[in-house]
């Protein structure tokens, strides 16, 4: 952790979708964000203001680039798209809640239980094939901002794969990363050694300069 800064990550999850009133399998639907999850993007985006942003990116789903948006209108750039930061592909079980996939495919709910890493649905991805996705984005991204501090913008799924990469945990074990909407994770690349998870499930509140004497606490 002694080496140069290199490049400096701001891995956020969208704000709260409109139908988060029920757990649904959102995956590829591209659902909007309720006025509460836009409050939490507008507040994300204000915490981040005054930080020498260089670059944002999202999905190309509404929910993430609204949140890109507002990022990118504080730092008077453009946010890039990327198809291939999009959440899990659900297939037949698009934007649909738990309790009609447990109606409509009986059994199937247990399945993906017991076997999370294989277990897809007709149509959709394995977590095995969000990783193969996922992470070539991931390093496409951070090599062309070697010395920059961005912003990606994204979804559950697709952090949770990215900080098991970075933390070498097994894709069976993804879900005892704790993801709310609106987290923010921090990672810190170093020229010459690991990166590191600087913060993980935060808020904007956890959001300071890196010099800042909070987030020197942090690190204590």
């Amino acid at each position: 952790m002694n080496g140069k800064t290199v490049c400096r990550i701001y891995l956020i999850r969208h704000g709260e979708t409109a139908n988060a009133g029920e757990v649904c399998f959102n995956g590829h639907f591209d659902v909007d964000l309720s006025d509460y999850g836009k409050e939490q993007s507008r507040r994300i985006a204000e915490a981040l203001k005054n930080l020498p942003i260089k670059a944002i990116y999202s999905s190309d789903l509404k929910r993430t680039q609204i949140g890109a948006q507002y990022v990118a209108a504080e730092h008077d750039l453009k946010h890039t798209p990327c198809k291939e930061l999009r959440e899990l592909g659900f297939g037949d079980w698009e934007g649909l809640s738990v309790a009609e996939v447990n109606r409509r495919y009986p059994d199937q709910l247990k399945e993906r239980l017991n076997d999370i890493e294989n277990f897809h649905v007709e149509g959709g991805e394995s977590f095995f094939q969000l990783r193969d996705r996922v992470i070539p984005t991931f390093k496409e991204i951070v090599s062309a901002h070697s010395h920059d501090h961005i912003v990606i913008l994204c979804h559950g799924g697709v952090i949770r794969t990215i900080l098991a990469h970075i933390l070498e945990i097994s894709i069976k074990n993804l879900f005892r990363i704790s993801q709310h909407y609106a987290s923010v994770n921090i990672i810190q690349n170093y020229d010459g050694g690991d990166p590191v998870v600087e913060l993980m499930g935060g808020t904007h509140e956890n959001i300071h300069p890196p010099d800042s004497p909070d987030k020197k606490m942090s690190l204590q």
